[in-house]
């Protein structure tokens, strides 16, 4: 049969415009049904509260329902390889911390790739670390309590929530920077402040937000943050980099990822919407209160600050020799 070559260029036309528009109205359109949003540990602590505080006010924007789905266990991972199988359609992300750059280097056999299997979205909130000491131990500086770890090596001790947790690897970390050694003693669930405020431990890291009252009621005393930037709840306390040890800051974040084949899309409006919300009054001081402040990135600079969080923490842990599990 001989087909008319205006015909068929006309229905190839055609064909291209309406899968075009397809794309388009879907594009459009989303979201158009209610999104889950998955975050990896149990309800009341810190990220999780971040998380339904900041997607309160995404949902208000995008006028659909955002459903917290909290999946603990262990370490965080259990929650994020739901999220890592999921349809990569823009309705299941997941909120996590900075524990997701960490696991790479601590869990030997990972349900998935955390590199490879996530695109960054936005970052919802910063909640710095702040390094702390009692008032006992007559120690008024972060330089004075690394003069007294390179006179005494190995007799300071520190706590942390637990091997290969954010406020482990952030002790470490200016231990390495500053140049000297203390003995790690890991407190499972991270309830070490009482003895860092009886003095049985010499010094920690702590969520500022978990740590003002004692800081201000003078229990502790605050050194320094491990942030890149000064905290405005403490806005005296120098930045560990300001102190002058360079490679020392560890930035504790919250932030929001999608399945890797997520169209770019939607990653742009999630990122846009977020970094909307984040300047909205009363969100601010909604997390002011718990100790976290607005972090607002786009995704290509999210995306880069997530690389090099990886580079960094799987360095720390390879100088510690820590084995992963």
């Amino acid at each position: 049969m001989n087909f008319p070559r205006r015909r068929f260029f006309h229905l190839v036309g055609a064909s291209l415009a309406t899968a075009f528009l397809g794309r388009l109205t879907w594009a459009q359109a989303w979201p158009s049904r209610p999104i889950r949003a998955i975050v990896p540990l149990a309800p009341g602590t810190g990220v999780d509260i971040i998380a339904r505080l900041v997607l309160n006010e995404i949902s208000g924007e995008l006028r659909q329902p955002i459903v917290v789905e909290n999946r603990p266990g262990a370490g965080g991972t259990l929650g994020a390889a739901v999220v890592a199988k999921a349809v990569a359609d823009g309705y299941t992300i997941l909120v996590e911390s900075s524990t997701h750059n960490i696991v790479p280097s601590i869990y030997a056999n990972l349900p998935y790739d955390p590199v490879a299997d996530f695109l960054p979205v936005a970052p919802l909130s910063a909640a710095p670390l702040v390094l702390l000491v009692a008032p006992s131990k007559a120690i008024k500086t972060i330089d004075d309590l690394v003069s007294v770890g390179k006179s005494k090596p190995d007799l300071l001790t520190f706590a942390s929530a637990g091997a290969g947790s954010t406020t482990h690897l952030a002790a470490e970390r200016l231990c390495l920077a500053a140049g000297f050694a203390a003995v790690h003693v890991p407190v499972r669930g991270g309830g070490y402040l009482p003895d860092l405020v009886a003095g049985r431990i010499d010094f920690a890291y702590g969520p500022v937000g978990a740590c003002i009252s004692l800081i201000q009621s003078g229990q502790l005393v605050a050194l320094a943050v491990a942030s890149r930037a000064r905290t405005a709840l403490l806005p005296n306390v120098p930045t560990t980099i300001e102190a002058g040890y360079a490679e020392s800051d560890l930035e504790f974040y919250v932030g929001m990822f999608v399945p890797a084949k997520t169209p770019r899309n939607v990653i742009d409006r999630l990122n846009q919407v977020t970094s909307t919300v984040l300047g909205i009054p009363h969100l601010k001081q909604n997390l002011a209160a718990i100790g976290a402040e607005p972090m607002i990135m786009s995704a290509k600079e999210f995306d880069r600050m997530i690389n090099k969080e990886f580079a960094t923490y799987a360095a720390v842990v390879k100088s510690l020799g820590l084995k992963p599990i």
